[in-house]
């Protein structure tokens, strides 16, 4: 783990030497279901004074509820809106972080990598989701066509604490990374990736003595 900076920019959390890799751990503790409903419930209610019914998605075993992704395309749109500034001010700050710490260290050439840590935040406890939602942001591109967060090859989504998958009820391990240019290589980010998953698995094994069985995103 790196320490903080003594000229006082940011720091990344971690450094990996012999992987030339920087990583930013960012980590959600707080459970905004109650607020993104809150938010998202006046525009449900003015769909259904204009459409003169109830929405699909916000009612399940007769219990009015907001899930999203059964809701017109209007309100899914702003509910995306929504979710992509939260996750994106986790990546800005990481991008930043990193940045500065190749800098400071003298490492350009150094591979990014931002892992978020979901452990209390059960709204996004579908990962293949939330990781589509990274990958759409670090594909951003400032007015010029450079990448506006240039310095994150790679993320993990993970989770721990209360938080499981959706549909399998278990901690996950959502691994992506970023190609520059149709020839980059990111195989040593793979497999840096896959060790760290390992390591993962191992650990909630001992952890929850819980076995760990392993489902393939698409």
């Amino acid at each position: 783990m790196l320490p903080e900076a003594p000229d006082g920019r940011t720091t990344a959390d971690y450094l990996f030497q012999k992987e030339n890799i920087i990583a930013e751990l960012k980590t959600m503790t707080i459970d905004q279901t109650e607020d993104a409903d809150r938010k998202l419930t006046p525009y449900v209610e003015e769909w259904a004074k204009k459409h003169n019914q109830m929405p699909e998605g916000t009612s399940v075993d007769g219990k009015y509820v907001v899930d999203i992704k059964n809701m017109p395309s209007e309100i899914q749109e702003i509910w995306v809106k929504m979710l992509k500034a939260q996750a994106e001010d986790l990546i800005r700050q990481a991008n930043r972080q990193i940045r500065d710490t190749k800098e400071r260290m003298s490492m350009p050439t150094a591979k990014g990598m931002i892992l978020i840590a979901n452990e209390a935040n059960i709204y996004h406890n579908h990962p293949d989701s939330y990781r589509r939602l990274m990958a759409e942001i670090l594909r951003k591109r400032t007015q010029t066509g450079d990448l506006r967060f240039d310095h994150i090859h790679a993320g993990v989504y993970f989770s721990l604490g209360a938080v499981t998958s959706r549909d399998e009820g278990m901690y996950f391990w959502a691994n992506l990374q970023m190609r520059r240019t149709p020839d980059e290589n990111l195989t040593a980010i793979v497999e840096f990736q896959k060790a760290l998953q390992q390591g993962w698995y191992k650990y909630i094994e001992e952890k929850f003595g819980i076995g760990v069985r392993q489902h393939q995103m698409t």
